[in-house]
């Protein structure tokens, strides 16, 4: 469903392009922080990489997807420091605006992400337990890109994405920020 929503957003936007649509695909890699200080602690910061594809539609005006993946962590958990891992993964698609300074094309988007992680808990003193959830959430980014020359870019951008999610009895929030570096090729 969400596929398709993403796809008749691009069909209906094609028609009010006035001239060449420009093609962008990037691959991004970079930090990424978790809001919960729990979380934090057993599994810590860790990093994403994000292949990234959009079309500048019309007067600066951006659709776009990207994929998030590479946050896979390992840990120990509670008083009998059981193994743990968590592993969060997302797809997104947005909308921004990008306006051209010379060979600088500063943007911002917003889009609507599906994210999916799962954790598991090998506990010798219990029955193992498994999370194996998605969740829907909004995102924001703001970032820069250069051209240093006509068809390659390097990009730096900073994007939040808030993810709240209750897998057992409490909220857990492994939502933070992005700070993410690339590199592409407009078409």
């Amino acid at each position: 469903m969400k596929k398709q929503a993403v796809l008749i957003l691009l069909l209906v936007s094609f028609p009010f392009s006035s001239y060449a649509i420009n093609l962008n695909f990037g691959i991004y890699y970079g930090g990424r922080t978790v809001n919960d200080s729990l979380v934090k602690e057993v599994y810590g910061q860790g990093s994403v990489y994000r292949p990234c594809f959009n079309l500048n539609i019309w007067k600066g005006i951006i659709v776009g997807v990207a994929y998030e993946r590479g946050y896979s962590k390992e840990g120990k958990i509670g008083i009998y420091g059981e193994s743990a891992s968590l592993e969060v993964t997302g797809f997104e698609a947005f909308l921004g605006y990008q306006f051209k300074i010379d060979k600088f094309y500063p943007y911002l988007k917003i889009g609507y992400g599906r994210f999916s992680y799962k954790q598991s808990i090998d506990s010798p003193y219990a029955a193992d337990y498994k999370v194996d959830h998605k969740k829907s959430t909004w995102t924001a980014g703001v970032g820069l890109k250069i051209y240093p020359v006509k068809y390659l870019f390097i990009s730096g951008e900073f994007k939040y994405i808030p993810l709240e999610v209750k897998p057992f009895e409490e909220v857990v929030d492994l939502g933070g920020i992005r700070y993410l570096v690339g590199i592409g090729f407009t078409f």
